[in-house]
């Protein structure tokens, strides 16, 4: 799981706002007076959310106190502090109380809960959670069939996915190249992301680190959504709100 604040907006310093508009059109259309944002991170999504002054509660729920902590900076800079309340806890059981109009939970964060029980007890949660016709709405990673396959390799092979500069961090290159394995029983992938930060003061910087995520497929999520009580209204593939299909990257996904 993300830790490292400085490492989260370094990976996310290109184009750190990729999907804020296609959340924040959701925003606009839905119109939620609360909100609650799962994994809601150093803010990257929430900031931008609470700007346009459609949601007159946003709460943020985070298991990372380092990012909670980046987050409530970024909320004194820009004065938001009253319209946004940062909390510690799980996405299986969010501390939050009261009836949410909207729960998101982005950035396919859902897909770091690798255990059964804990995706059955987030998803729960946020039914409990919700205000009656409340929506809950998410962003996952959709299957590579041809990736799975690679990782279930005995040398899978090395990718580089990001390479770019973070001048605002004072970094002139940051890459990331990383490497899968695939545990096909339990649908867990294990990306072992490897970091060279080249400093704009002469520094470089490698890091390794792994991250688990769980691969869902779509009559699995169909069937989680619908054992929590759950109705999928909207399916969409990308952030222009095209449809969802079988050659869709994401599932980004609205269910009442």
């Amino acid at each position: 799981m993300w830790n490292d604040p400085e490492l989260y907006d370094l990976e996310n310093a290109d184009d750190p706002a990729f999907d804020v508009a296609y959340w924040s059109s959701l925003v606009r259309d839905m119109a939620p007076a609360r909100m609650l944002e799962l994994a809601c991170g150093t803010g990257r999504l929430t900031v931008p959310l609470a700007r346009l002054g459609v949601i007159d509660e946003l709460v943020g729920v985070d298991s990372s106190r380092p990012f909670l902590e980046r987050l409530l900076d970024r909320l004194l800079g820009e004065s938001l502090q009253t319209r946004v309340e940062a909390v510690a806890g799980r996405m299986q059981e969010p501390p939050a109380s009261g009836a949410f109009d909207l729960v998101v939970i982005a950035f396919n964060s859902l897909a770091y809960l690798t255990g059964v029980e804990d995706r059955r007890a987030c998803l729960s949660s946020i039914r409990s959670l919700l205000a009656p016709g409340g929506a809950f709405a998410f962003d996952l990673v959709a299957p590579r069939y041809d990736f799975l396959a690679e990782a279930l390799l005995p040398c899978p092979p090395v990718r580089v996915d990001a390479d770019h500069a973070a001048v605002d961090h004072g970094v002139r290159r940051f890459v990331r190249s990383y490497t899968d394995s695939y545990d096909a029983s339990t649908q867990t992938l294990r990306s072992t992301n490897r970091y060279e930060i080249f400093y704009e003061d002469g520094r470089v910087e490698h890091r390794i680190a792994d991250l688990d995520w769980h691969i869902y497929f779509p009559a699995e999520l169909d069937l989680l959504l619908e054992e929590a009580g759950f109705e999928v209204v909207e399916r969409y593939g990308g952030y222009d709100r095209s449809p969802w299909g079988p050659a869709s990257r994401r599932y980004l996904w609205v269910a009442r």
